[in-house]
């Protein structure tokens, strides 16, 4: 199996493909390439960085 995943979406990736194939799955991972972030992402990330710059 083949997917282009974005970096973000594999948090814990490794964990849970282990955990649901009681260890015998694995997966490597290279890099493709940049991508533009989405809007409503690029949003998200603005906000939570102003959050925590403001906390500081």
């Amino acid at each position: 199996l083949k997917a282009r995943v974005p970096l973000a979406e594999l948090n814990k990736y490794s964990t849970t493909l282990s955990s649901l194939t009681s260890g015998r799955a694995t997966f490597t991972m290279t890099f493709a390439d940049y991508q533009q972030v989405p809007a409503e992402v690029q949003d998200k990330l603005l906000k939570d960085y102003e959050s925590n710059d403001k906390d500081e």
